[in-house]
């Protein structure tokens, strides 16, 4: 039995109205946030090309004769590079100690690492230690950075090539005070 059209297009309103309401209703509740009441995140980026294991050759003139033509570069640099070693201090209390290796097959290519962590609101020093060099002790880089951690912020602390940077995010607008 065929409805009439106004029924049909009666029963498609009705239908999308329900799938509307319930898309907004999951949409709005339940409530989520990805950090605890009263913390802030710190987060910490890094792209960073390390230094050479093995320095660059020049090659003689002798040695450039017997390579084919496509390979004559005067220049012979070995691929590998070093670990980065990072250290992360906040408050002179470790948060972060890794190594990280180099990505490619040939382990040539930058150091990248990605991690966050929640933090209660308030003020933090923060030291960064980088050892980017294949040498075993020290760092080639210390850094520190005063932090201000509001309450649902978010702050990057952005490691690439040249000197590491602390991104602050934007603060969270203020939500009224309940009495």
């Amino acid at each position: 039995m065929k409805l009439p059209r106004p029924m049909q297009l009666a029963g498609q309103a009705a239908a999308w109205t329900l799938f509307a309401t319930v898309t907004g209703v999951f949409a709005q509740w339940p409530v989520y946030s990805p950090l605890a009441a009263g913390h802030g995140e710190l987060k910490l980026s890094m792209a960073h090309l390390t230094e050479r294991l093995e320095p660059c050759v020049q090659l003689t003139q002798e040695q450039l004769r017997a390579l084919p033509p496509n390979m004559r570069v005067a220049e012979q640099c070995p691929r590998a590079r070093a670990h980065a070693v990072v250290q992360l201090l906040v408050d002179d209390a470790p948060l972060l100690d890794t190594a990280v290796r180099p990505v490619g097959l040939a382990r040539g290519g930058r150091a990248y690492l990605q991690a966050h962590w929640g933090l209660p609101a308030g003020d933090y020093a923060l030291e960064l230690r980088l050892r980017d060099t294949p040498r075993d002790e020290g760092f080639d880089q210390v850094q520190h950075f005063q932090l201000s951690l509001a309450a649902g912020e978010s702050v990057l602390l952005n490691v690439g090539d040249g000197d590491p940077r602390l991104i602050p995010g934007r603060r969270p607008a203020a939500t009224p005070q309940e009495d």
